[in-house]
């Protein structure tokens, strides 16, 4: 059996275990329709390094066009919302996370609004810090900081059970199967544990660490290092903000592939940066903190804000396989395919301050900067089912050409 085939068995082999693979063949049927396309020639490649399938994107999308067709469908506000932050959407159920209010607003894939569950409290049903939640289909599963803890809840917000958290949660998200990734700070040591403490949750079970697997920091980022996991197919993704890079990982931690796209890492300039640094200052001292504490805050960000951490956060949309990320300054929304290569960018009017994806429809939220009211907006943003054909030739056409390369 000759090297190159060889790599080439090791190649689709990996492709095989990995399940964000599993569709390819389905859209090779779809590729036939691709003979005229106008697509230009993917300027990619792919590689293999210490086992794990590497994808290098070129700074300018698959598709040609700067922008795809991008249409608001609805708009809603509701009137006794405080001040929704998060938002998430489970087969036409969308949740419209309220902190403030320690409630958690329903809203259907046609606008409608469908009523709240949640109040301020310790008891069930009740929150004392709501950090967010999410819908499985038949429950809703509540990160509560105050309590720290992990609520499952009927949908129509009827307490059945809880986990309690040996430490503090900051945020999370759900994977596959009702299993729950909680970041915060929960372990002895959990740098050599978790890396950033991510834990699994799971009901009825004691967390466990999540992953060892490291993102190194890149030397334009001066040891400033901007990262956080995120929802991705039946696992989860880290993505890196300065430039775009994403680690794939299976429900176990274990590192399935990694994509990167060619954009630059970004410096803050030093005006920029001593006018922040000047704001910070002044919040700190408007809050009658301490000078050795503001001082020592000071420091901290100085040296982190150096490159700008502009990319995120990252959506997935489970029914149209291909992920998303935002991109500030200016303010562009990224497709990647489930594969990972790079599809397409759109720009969007306003800015958002969170988003979800599902079944082809973006759900944002706006914050009027005169009003200060939320709004959630429903968009559909036409990818051409043809372009995910496309990734899947391209990508195929990288590995062979690594292959004999090699």
């Amino acid at each position: 059996m000759s090297a190159a085939s060889d790599a080439e068995r090791e190649v689709f082999f990996m492709r095989a275990q990995n399940p964000f693979w599993i569709f390819v063949p389905l859209l090779a049927v779809l590729y036939s329709l691709l003979a005229c396309s106008r697509t230009p020639p993917w300027a990619g490649s792919v590689s293999v390094q210490d086992g794990v399938e590497i994808i290098f994107n070129p700074a300018d999308p698959l598709l040609p066009e700067p922008e795809a067709p991008v249409s608001e469908l609805w708009n809603v506000q509701g009137s006794h919302w405080v001040d929704p932050a998060r938002v998430h959407s489970q087969s036409g159920f969308i949740t419209v996370v309220d902190p403030p209010a320690n409630q958690i607003h329903a809203v259907l894939a046609s606008g409608e609004i469908r009523g709240s569950v949640g109040r301020p409290g310790g008891g069930p049903g009740e929150f004392l810090r709501l950090l967010d939640a999410f819908s499985d289909g038949s429950r809703l599963i509540v990160l509560d900081g105050g309590k720290g803890s992990v609520e499952y809840l009927d949908l129509d917000g009827t307490y059945r059970s809880s986990v309690h958290l040996d430490g503090q949660p900051w945020g999370g998200f759900p994977l596959e199967g009702g299993v729950l990734l909680v970041k915060g700070e929960f372990l002895s040591d959990p740098a050599a544990e978790t890396l950033g403490d991510w834990v699994r949750i799971e009901e009825g079970r004691d967390p466990t660490a999540f992953t060892s697997r490291s993102l190194d920091p890149l030397p334009e980022e001066e040891g400033v290092q901007c990262s956080d996991l995120f929802s991705w197919g039946q696992g989860a993704a880290r993505l890196r903000s300065t430039t775009p890079q994403l680690q794939l990982f299976d429900q176990a931690g274990g590192l399935l592939m990694e994509t990167r796209i060619d954009l630059p890492v970004e410096a803050i300039p030093d005006s920029e940066r001593e006018s922040a640094l000047s704001e910070l200052a002044r919040g700190l001292a408007g809050r009658g903190l301490p000078p050795q504490f503001i001082e020592q805050n000071l420091v901290v960000q100085e040296e982190r804000w150096r490159v700008k951490c502009r990319f995120g956060p990252l959506r997935f949309d489970a029914s149209r396989r291909f992920g998303a990320f935002l991109e500030q300054n200016p303010d562009e929304f990224h497709f990647v395919s489930q594969e990972g290569v790079y599809l397409a960018r759109v720009r969007f009017p306003t800015p958002w301050r969170d988003f979800t994806m599902d079944a082809g429809i973006v759900y944002a939220l706006t914050r009027d900067p005169e009003t200060d009211l939320t709004t959630l907006r429903a968009f559909r943003v036409d990818i051409p089912s043809s372009l995910l054909a496309e990734a899947t030739r391209v990508l195929d056409e990288a590995s062979r050409a690594e292959i004999r390369e090699g």
